[in-house]
């Protein structure tokens, strides 16, 4: 039986890290195709407030907390673990409130002993992670030492000057998007594979198709655009709810950025927002469309394959992987060049018109929306587990089998 070890710097279950999620599910796929699979992590989250316990009791996540023995490491933190109904055993060093970059410092001794033991004790044959601060390249370097395979989980663009990617067994990124980028700037050769998404968390068992849904309204996912398009719906169309699911970027940013064009969105009705959910399938539940008007080159555009899967159709900026993502099922519309990650006021009335003019025909023109739907559910075949997971496993699989 083939032995995998997740090693991740932050929770796998973390709900505002795509990446986490993305390996903790293709880690779910090996457990169910029978390879032996343990994880190393700590409770860090990107998550608003920072506390990976609450996270994980919101998942009905139930863990087993072991005390330090502080009569020999003084600054030692609790560890927690669980086994998952994959059979995927997870310990977690508690970091607190702690972020993501930040307990490396206070804990990351304690963090390197719980790693030297799995690869002692379970002598795993892959380690599967992510991650760049040199404490992260250490690892992987003792890992290959020790002739264990790592493969790297590439899902953003963090790593174009980090030439250590070339010493590791095998790189795996989200899409031909981000491979090409990384071939292009690091000479990096690398397998794409869409993101995993676990039917449980993504996949709305019911649904009633009722809000305009926009996820995390930062500067990055487009809030100066979104701030034009929530005010120009909000007049035209005050009987179209538009939901905003804040992460990163929070309600108050997205009405900041309407003030900054001289507009208070507060004033609408229409308007709603709700803080991050424990799983998108919370999100698709409601959701008649998704508005992802990302200014920055999405790595991939994870959002957009879980509204495919639900046969919501998306509307995409033309920016990174997105289009990728939207594999034909969504709609594709450019934003204008203008406007950037340095930009401070909400686009003009003329650069959501389009975005408008899909947002009220797939509300007014049922047969259109049963037509996007359907495109949008037939694009999403090839993010469903029983089709993805097979790939997967072929690819650790071919890891596995290549020379040493």
């Amino acid at each position: 039986m083939p032995r995998l070890l997740l090693l991740l710097p932050q929770l796998p279950h973390d709900p505002a890290s795509g990446a986490a999620r993305s390996l903790r599910t293709a880690c779910e796929f090996l457990a169910d195709a029978g390879w032996s699979v343990r994880a190393l992590a700590t409770t860090a989250t990107e998550a608003a407030g920072g506390d990976g316990r609450t996270l994980l009791a919101q998942q009905g996540i139930v863990s087993e907390e072991h005390a330090p023995n502080r009569a020999i490491y003084r600054h030692d933190r609790p560890v927690l673990t669980f086994t998952d109904r994959h059979g995927i055993h997870t310990a977690l060093l508690d970091t607190g409130r702690l972020a993501v970059s930040a307990w490396p410092e206070r804990h990351g001794s304690q963090f390197n002993r719980l790693y030297a033991r799995e690869l002692a004790d379970f002598r795993p044959d892959i380690v599967f992670a992510f991650g760049g601060q040199p404490g992260d390249v250490e690892r992987y370097r003792r890992a290959s030492a020790a002739g264990v395979k790592v493969v790297f989980g590439l899902r953003n663009h963090g790593y174009y000057e980090a030439r250590w990617l070339a010493e590791l067994d095998a790189v795996l990124t989200c899409s031909e998007f981000v491979s090409a980028r990384y071939r292009e700037r690091l000479g990096l050769e690398s397998v794409a594979l869409p993101p995993p998404l676990a039917a449980r968390d993504v996949i709305a068992a019911e649904r009633e198709p009722i809000f305009f849904v926009a996820v995390n309204p930062s500067v990055e996912k487009g809030a100066f655009f979104l701030a034009r398009l929530a005010e120009e719906v909000a007049l035209r169309r005050p009987d179209l709810p538009m939901l905003f699911i804040e992460s990163r970027g929070s309600a108050g940013a997205l009405v900041r950025a309407g003030l900054a064009g001289g507009f208070d969105l507060r004033r609408h009705e229409s308007l709603m927002f709700t803080p991050a959910t424990a799983t998108p399938a919370e999100i698709f539940r409601g959701a008649r469309v998704l508005l992802a008007p990302s200014v920055w080159e999405e790595p991939f555009g994870r959002v957009a394959a879980e509204a495919l899967v639900n046969s919501v159709p998306p509307i995409v900026s033309d920016r990174g992987g997105l289009p990728e993502a939207a594999n034909g099922g969504g709609f594709v519309v450019p934003l204008p060049a203008d406007l950037t990650l340095e930009t401070r006021t909400p686009v003009g009335p003329a650069a959501v018109a389009p975005w408008v003019e899909f947002i009220e025909k797939l509300a007014d023109d049922d047969a259109f929306y049963a037509a996007a739907s359907s495109r949008a559910r037939a694009a999403g075949e090839s993010y469903r587990p029983q089709n993805l997971a097979p790939r997967y496993v072929e690819f650790f699989e071919r890891v596995l089998a290549s020379p040493a």
